[in-house]
């Protein structure tokens, strides 16, 4: 399901036709938040990340911060074609399960850990050759390298941010759309809208900051270029046999707004339901035990 077929469903649930009662942009919001709540509790995203030891530094960021940009993980992730440059830090991740230093897999061990150990060739309680730890927004190497190896990253992720925008500038017959922003465009997008034509497109390339490149030509309504038009960038990245349960929570809180009591107590006790059952699959699956406090390391 696309963003816009799940959000007419919402509609058609409800009732609620009127743009002016629950806009688009709202049903959009509450889809991604139901997304977001079941990746994070599930599990159900992963990627990997890669980047070069320093000789003589223990740790490196992972995340933009107010003190550092970060520039030097090559991310890979199911709706990316291949690892990027060095161009961004691993926002989306929200925690680690396994983290690799020279193809050797490292034990995890806590930030007030190293404070214990008197030297770096005291390991007694480290079984593996290095450990990681998580300090803030940093990766922590232990002991600390002194020479360049990789560090590999395993990590599950959130979902990148579904949107529509309508800045967006066509031409017929042309692949490249320009708009005023790209930064929410990720490579593997789903495209759809009026002007590009049918079927829907993918995002193939961002080519720079207000231009990316889609998967075929698109096909205009007037044969020309057309400005200021609305794109929709984005269907759920989750598994499709899960797509349906993102239904129930908009419809839940498109309820409330509606102060029909007994459509919020049924769609809210549908969503709560159907996502217990893809956390509980999801750690069968995986064979893991049930989380009965998830964290994150973020």
């Amino acid at each position: 399901m696309t963003l816009s077929e799940i959000t007419t469903e919402v509609r058609n649930i409800t009732g609620v036709d009127s743009t002016t009662v629950v806009s688009d942009a709202i049903i959009y919001d509450l889809v991604n938040e139901a997304q977001y709540q079941l990746c994070d509790e599930a599990n159900l995203l992963q990627g990997y990340a890669t980047r070069n030891s320093v000789a003589d530094t223990r740790e490196y960021p992972m995340k933009d911060s107010s003190s550092d940009e970060v520039t030097d993980w090559a991310i890979y992730q199911t709706n990316l074609s291949s690892g990027t440059t060095a161009s961004t830090s691993l926002e989306t991740m929200t925690r680690i399960f396994r983290v690799d230093f020279d193809g050797d897999m490292c034990q995890r061990i806590g930030i007030n850990e190293i404070s214990d150990i008197s030297g770096d060739a005291s390991l007694s309680n480290i079984t593996t050759s290095y450990a990681y730890y998580i300090h803030d927004d940093k990766l922590g190497i232990f002991p600390t390298p002194n020479e360049v190896k990789e560090i590999k990253i395993y990590y599950y992720r959130l979902p990148h941010l579904m949107f529509s925008d309508a800045t967006c500038d066509i031409t017929n017959s042309n692949a490249d759309v320009s708009m005023d922003s790209t930064s929410l465009v990720r490579e593997g997008m789903n495209v759809s809208g009026a002007e590009i034509g049918s079927p829907d497109k993918t995002v193939l390339t961002v080519t720079n900051t207000t231009s990316f490149r889609m998967s075929a030509n698109a096909t205009t309504t007037t044969g020309g270029s057309v400005s200021n038009t609305t794109l929709i960038f984005g269907k759920p990245e989750i598994d499709e046999r899960y797509q349906r349960i993102l239904i129930y929570y908009p419809c839940w809180r498109v309820s409330e707004r509606l102060r029909d009591l007994n459509l919020i107590s049924y769609f809210k006790n549908e969503w709560l339901e159907q996502k217990q059952r893809v956390i509980m699959e999801r750690q069968s699956r995986d064979g893991s035990p049930i989380l009965t406090v998830p964290y994150n390391d973020f």
